[in-house]
């Protein structure tokens, strides 16, 4: 009976994440679309370019890359299961086998992409509060502390075999995910709180809501929550949280490039000690 449970777990998650992905890809196309766009009805080539060699886009396609990679390994494993092998004891006892080449590439590449996730987040966050350094102090601090833990984890890995979270890996998915979630709880907080003073009159509660929630990747940090309290309590749901974690920050971050793209984010906010907030958006500057 369990064997069965893995394997319709793993059925279930492709049809979900393939969901997820191609909701990402018509993003991503979206973004490349309203880029072009804008800067060509402007006439500035030369813009064109420096727009899609920034660091932001060439980061946000990376990003689609990796979670590309990620969905093709997952699709991989259904064939190779379901065609290779015979039976449900052995589908069961492969997609448990966290040694597995496959299962290794996709530890990785999910851990490359909260990095660069995170990385986006953290440039974001210095563009809102108008590239101040102090202010990205912490989140950059967390960022390295978990590429640490994300590098013992792999050591680990290297020696798994049968169980999700074995006792001598615990400490290092505690310490990563625990500096991951905090550096995304500081960053989204912060923009969060820049962005809510800068409320045009001729915004509606919901568009002003909305934006907020895009511009500080909420989405991605509250996947980070769930993903943290299912791992907390033992959930079934942890393996949906940790099999969709990149591509749920994909989708996140490239929200924000798609609000870029049509010339709405936030470029920088400036903020008077008491004084009233002035928003200035990609529509008054480049990107």
């Amino acid at each position: 009976m369990q064997d069965i449970q893995i394997v319709s777990a793993n059925l279930s998650n492709v049809v979900f994440q393939s969901f997820l992905y191609g909701f990402l890809v018509l993003l991503f196309l979206a973004t490349i679309y309203f880029l072009a766009m804008r800067r060509t009805l402007a006439g500035t080539t030369h813009t064109i370019r420096r727009n899609f060699a920034s660091p932001p886009f060439v980061a946000v396609a990376v990003l689609f890359c990796l979670v590309t990679v990620y969905w093709a390994i997952v699709v991989h494993q259904v064939f190779l299961t379901f065609i290779g092998l015979g039976t449900i004891a052995t589908e069961a006892a492969f997609y448990q086998d966290l040694v597995e080449p496959t299962e290794i590439g996709k530890e990785i590449v999910t851990c490359v992409s909260v990095l660069v996730g995170d990385a986006l987040v953290i440039y974001r966050l210095w563009i809102i509060w108008g590239r101040s350094r102090n202010v990205v102090i912490f989140p950059v601090l967390a960022l390295i502390g978990f590429t640490v833990a994300f590098a013992g984890s792999l050591v680990e890995l290297a020696r798994l075999r049968g169980r999700l979270f074995p006792q001598n890996s615990l400490p290092w998915e505690t310490t990563g995910f625990t500096l991951n979630l905090l550096g995304n709880l500081y960053s989204t907080g912060c923009i969060i709180w820049k962005v809510s003073r800068s409320k045009h009159s001729s915004e509606s509660r919901l568009t002003w809501f909305l934006s907020i929630l895009v511009e500080s990747a909420a989405l991605q940090t509250s996947w980070l929550l769930f993903t943290m309290i299912t791992l907390l309590y033992g959930s079934p749901l942890t393996f949906i949280a940790l099999e969709n974690l990149n591509v749920v920050t994909g989708i996140a971050n490239t929200l924000i490039h798609v609000r870029v793209g049509l010339g709405c984010a936030h470029e920088h906010v400036h903020v008077h000690d008491f004084g009233p907030v002035r928003l200035k958006t990609t529509s008054e500057s480049s990107v």
